[in-house]
């Protein structure tokens, strides 16, 4: 009788399969899920890869017990209760093919979201999840570099690979190495082409950024020119709301965030950091080009309308609370705005959704950094301030991945992954190539029985 072979991907009736793999699907629905840049048109096939990344996360979990994290059941279990709202509400206000379009979202996101969660629930994959992220938009934003480079040398427009459809609007121009742009805006008198990378739009490329950059201390990655070419990406998207986000919520995790102890020391820097709230506010108004002074004469009438969407949803706070048809253009287009549209407990619901599990104890042997609450903050006033809640699944599942890397323990963020991947590992987060992690005892391999599996 032949014995069984021992392999990495175990056997047919015992599959063991690496993380990479369900962390690898996970990642390729990042241009497919709204509000990917293909997501208009292929949210059903974005869906079916989660769907796919959950069964191969069950399939590991067979051989790899799981370590869930609280926080992230509680994001999905009220972001369903939101849509559920979203949907019954629908069902009273719009006709029945927006009702049709609403319960589709509500399928396509929750599902989506649900099979996140399942394959948060392995420390090892939820890992590769967050350093994938990180690295993907490191390689958006280094994109973004060279083609500005590019510019620099032949000029503005230089290098056009390929057109792609980027969300509703049509084709838009692809640039060497490859670089989405999406619309143009007014620089010292010179329309730049703006960064979108795997977003709908430059305000979504804006909150990964921001979210890549708090995210990269929770998986591990602190070496400089990884910030570097975030803050790169981040001004190459031209988004006054990305930006005005990202310095006030940057000052409050400086200045505000606790510390421990009760020092002078960290008083002070307290009572300091609302100073520093008012100067990033202050930046995010009138800085030139990314500030919102600048907005009003680069883009006016993008601003007004959204300003007109926004003064809607206040008044609606006294007039229509449970929401309505929406007649402004962009109705809907903030969680503010939204309270016309799909009423307060939408809104509401959707903010507990968001910042509540950031609070939520990451569970056992974790040893938490403090990244999920920046995180949600940056998703959080992006939804507020610029960006629609509706059908917007990484948006979510952002929040979802800091809070689940969050669960880690310092041996699992300090480990470098296979063996022929450390010599790559310790070049990306700045260690010297002879240095062992400063805090972590090695990490025993997983319980894999016989059939092997990913290897510390």
């Amino acid at each position: 009788m032949t014995a069984r072979t021992r392999t990495l991907w175990g056997s047919l009736t015992a599959p063991t399969l690496p993380a990479l793999v369900p962390a690898g699907l996970v990642l390729l629905t990042l241009p497919l899920l709204r509000p990917g840049v293909f997501g208009e048109f292929t949210a059903l096939a974005g869906c079916a890869l989660a769907v796919l990344a959950g069964v191969a996360a069950l399939l590991r979990r067979e051989r790899v017990p799981a370590r869930p994290v609280p926080a992230v059941p509680l994001v999905v279990g009220v972001l369903a209760v939101a849509y559920l709202w979203m949907v019954g509400h629908g069902a009273t206000a719009f006709a029945p093919d927006r009702v049709r379009d609403l319960f589709q979202d509500f399928v396509l996101t929750i599902g989506s979201l649900v099979a996140f969660a399942v394959v948060l629930a392995d420390p090892r994959t939820r890992r590769a999840v967050g350093r994938g992220f990180v690295i993907v938009v490191v390689l958006v934003c280094a994109s973004w570099v060279v083609t500005a480079l590019v510019w620099a040398v032949a000029g503005l427009g230089a290098g056009q690979i390929a057109s792609v459809p980027v969300g509703a609007v049509g084709p838009q121009p692809v640039y060497f190495p490859f670089t989405i742009s999406y619309s143009t805006s007014e620089v010292f008198g010179i329309d730049v082409p703006r960064l979108t990378g795997f977003g709908r739009e430059s305000g979504w490329m804006a909150m990964s950024c921001a979210a890549a950059w708090f995210l990269a201390d929770a998986v591990g990655y602190r070496a400089r020119w990884v910030k570097v070419l975030l803050l790169a990406g981040l001004a190459g998207t031209l988004s006054t709301a990305g930006f005005g986000v990202f310095v006030v919520v940057l000052a409050l995790d400086l200045f505000l965030r606790p510390r421990g102890g009760v020092a002078l020391r960290g008083f002070l820097r307290q009572i300091g950091g609302l100073g520093a709230i008012a100067g990033a506010a202050w930046v995010a108004l009138y800085a030139p080009v990314l500030g919102l002074s600048a907005k009003q004469t680069s883009n006016e009438t993008s601003l007004a309308e959204r300003q007109d969407a926004t003064a809607a949803g206040v008044r609606a706070l006294s007039e229509s609370p449970w929401g309505g048809l929406g007649t402004e253009k962009q109705a809907g287009i903030n969680l503010i705005a939204d309270v016309a549209v799909n009423g307060l407990p939408f809104v509401v619901l959707v903010s507990l959704a968001v910042l509540v599990p950031a609070f939520v104890a990451p569970g056992r042997g974790a040893e938490p950094v403090g990244r999920a609450v920046p995180v949600a903050l940056v998703v959080f006033l992006t939804l507020l301030l610029s960006q629609p809640a509706a059908a917007s699944t990484w948006a979510f599942a952002l929040v979802a991945v800091a809070c689940a890397a969050e669960g880690l323990t310092a041996a699992e963020r300090a480990e470098a992954g296979a063996p022929a991947l450390a010599r790559w590992h310790r070049w990306w987060v700045g260690r010297p190539a002879t240095s062992a992690p400063d805090h972590a005892p090695p990490i025993p391999p997983e319980p894999v029985a016989a059939l092997g599996g990913d290897r510390p």
